[in-house]
């Protein structure tokens, strides 16, 4: 019982060292990028409720679709048959909106 608090009273203190060199040792700047509406290099024009570009949402739309919907369904392949079917029914439709996308244009970045 004594080694397991020396064991936590350790992992705290660990913990409050690592976080105090953090904070101490780490850069703060304050730059217009920095608090811009976006962190990602955009210069934000006028106000900044104005600024949100769609198409930055379109973006991280297809990452939530082709990333996380994907490793999600991965699992279905393992199961039976009838649901391996259905992952390539839903790849087939994630790809075909994807050459959609591609169709019409909207995967250009242009700002």
């Amino acid at each position: 019982m004594l080694n397991l608090l020396f064991v936590a009273m350790f992992a705290v203190l660990l913990l409050l060292i690592l976080y105090m060199t953090n904070f101490v040792m780490s850069v703060k700047k304050n730059d217009l990028l920095k608090v811009g509406a976006f962190e990602s290099g955009f210069l934000s024009v006028g106000k900044i409720q104005n600024s949100f570009s769609i198409h930055f949402f379109v973006m991280m739309l297809m990452f939530v679709i082709f990333d996380l919907k994907i490793m999600m369904f991965l699992g279905l392949l393992i199961s039976d048959i009838s649901s391996s079917v259905s992952f390539m029914m839903l790849m087939l439709f994630i790809f075909g909106g994807f050459y959609m996308e591609w169709w019409y244009g909207k995967l250009v970045w242009v700002v």
